[in-house]
C-alpha cells in the first residue's frame, strides 16, 4: 500500500500533542523538498566556492541544494581544517601537489542546547533542530561516483531526517604530504574532468513574461579566469543575441538571429554552407581519386541528391613523363571522366613513340585538373 501524504488540521478545543505539531512543522518542509527534488537538479545555488590563499583553503559562504530536496546553508566562510582532512584521506605520496581530492559538503541536523525554562511539564527537551553542514573529503576519483547517487521516495523526508549522506561536489584540493597542508584547490579535477555542481532546472517549458529572457554561464560581473558568455532573448527587438555578458548585465553581441531569419555574425562563418550558394573546389587528381567536395558539403547529402554536384576534368599534362622504352614518347588523350555516383577519376593517356610510331602504343594512368561545383538548394 502506497503512503498517503496528509495535511494537519486542527479544531477548537483541542489539545494538541507534540506529534501533530511536529506535523505542521514536517508537511511545508517535504512539500518544499519534492519541489526541489523534482523540478530542479540537486547541486550549488549560490556561493559555495572554495579558494586557495597563503596556505589555506577557504570555502565562501553559500546556499546549495542536495538530491533530498534539503537546503545546506553556510552562513559564513569556512576555512579548511587540515586534522580533518587527514581523518578521512589518507594521502597520496606527491609533493608536487598535482593530486586532487574532492571536497563533499553534507547537511545535518544537530539537536539544540536543552531549554533553560522546564515550564508546567517539568520539561527540559531541546526545543530546535539546528540544520548544519558537514565538510566530508573523498579519495582522488571518488567523484565519480556522485552523479550515482540514489533519489529518497517520493514521499521521503529531506534527506531522510538529516543523516547527511548526500554528498555536494564543492571542489577539490591539493595536498602537500611534506608539509602537511593544503597546497592548492580547484573547481573541477583535470583527470577525470568532473567539477562542482551547480543546480538546474527540470522544465518542458522555460518562459519569461518580462518580454527579455537571459541564460548566461556566471551572473553579471562575475570575474574568472574565462569570460562570461550568455544567450539574450529580446522580445522587442527581435533578436537572440550569443555572445560575452558585461559587468552591466549587456551581451556583447558575437552571433545574432533576427527574427526576419537573417543571421549576423561578428567573426567568420567557418564550416557552414549558405542555402542557395554556390560552393567550389578545385585541384590536381589522380586517375583512381575521388574528388573532394568542397569544404561544409556533408557527402551524406550529395549521395542523397540534397546538393546539386558537377565536375570538370581536363588532363593536367605538366610535367607527365612517357615510358622509359619510348625513344620519343608522344601523349594522346585517352579518356578522362569522373564516375557521376562515387566521384572517382578515370583519367588515362595513350603514348606514342615519336621515332617509330609502327610500334605499339602503351597506355597509363595521368593526373588531371579538377573543378566541383555544389550548388546548394535555396530550402529544403
Amino acid at each position: 500500500m502506497s503512503t498517503i501524504i496528509a495535511r494537519p488540521t486542527f479544531h477548537e478545543g483541542e489539545i494538541l500533542p507534540a506529534a501533530d505539531l511536529n506535523a505542521a512543522v514536517d508537511y511545508p518542509r517535504n512539500q518544499a523538498a519534492r519541489h526541489a527534488r523534482y523540478l530542479h537538479s540537486w547541486g550549488i545555488a549560490s556561493g559555495l566556492q572554495l579558494s586557495f590563499k597563503s596556505g589555506a583553503v577557504t570555502l565562501s559562504a553559500g546556499l546549495a541544494i542536495d538530491g533530498t530536496g534539503r537546503e545546506v546553508v553556510l552562513t559564513a566562510d569556512q576555512q579548511l581544517d587540515p586534522a580533518d582532512f587527514l581523518s578521512y584521506v589518507v594521502p597520496q605520496t606527491d609533493t608536487a601537489s598535482s593530486i586532487f581530492y574532492p571536497v563533499y559538503l553534507g547537511g545535518v541536523d544537530q539537536a539544540a542546547s536543552a531549554s533553560t525554562s522546564m515550564g508546567a511539564c517539568a520539561n527540559s527537551q531541546p526545543t530546535s533542530l539546528q540544520e548544519i553542514f558537514q565538510i566530508s573529503y573523498g579519495a582522488p576519483g571518488s567523484e565519480l561516483q556522485v552523479s550515482g547517487q540514489s533519489l529518497p521516495a517520493l514521499t521521503d523526508p529531506p534527506d531522510g531526517g538529516g543523516s547527511g549522506s548526500w554528498q555536494i561536489l564543492a571542489g577539490f584540493v591539493n595536498w602537500n604530504t611534506a608539509t602537511l597542508q593544503f597546497s592548492g584547490a580547484a573547481d573541477s579535477s583535470p583527470t577525470t574532468g568532473i567539477g562542482r555542481q551547480c543546480v538546474g532546472v527540470n522544465a518542458a517549458q522555460v518562459v519569461s513574461g518580462s518580454g527579455s529572457l537571459l541564460l548566461a554561464t556566471h551572473p553579471a560581473g562575475y570575474t574568472g579566469a574565462n569570460p562570461v558568455m550568455a544567450v539574450s532573448i529580446q522580445e522587442k527587438s527581435g533578436t537572440l543575441v550569443f555572445g560575452k555578458l558585461g559587468s552591466d548585465g549587456s551581451v556583447t553581441p558575437a552571433l545574432t538571429v533576427k527574427a526576419s531569419g537573417d543571421v549576423v555574425a561578428a567573426g567568420q562563418l567557418s564550416g557552414a554552407v549558405i542555402p542557395g550558394t554556390t560552393q567550389v573546389q578545385s585541384g590536381v587528381a589522380f586517375d583512381g581519386m575521388i574528388l573532394p567536395l568542397p569544404v561544409g558539403i556533408d557527402p551524406a547529402d550529395a549521395a542523397q541528391g540534397k546538393v546539386t554536384v558537377y565536375t570538370h576534368v581536363t588532363i593536367h599534362y605538366e610535367g607527365l613523363v612517357g615510358p622509359a622504352t619510348q625513344a620519343t614518347p608522344l601523349p594522346f588523350p585517352l579518356r578522362c571522366t569522373v564516375d557521376s555516383s562515387t566521384r572517382q577519376v578515370n583519367c588515362q593517356v595513350r603514348w606514342y613513340d615519336g621515332a617509330a610510331f609502327a610500334s605499339p602504343p602503351v597506355d597509363l594512368p595521368a593526373p588531371c585538373d579538377y573543378v566541383v561545383i555544389v550548388a546548394v538548394p535555396a530550402s529544403q
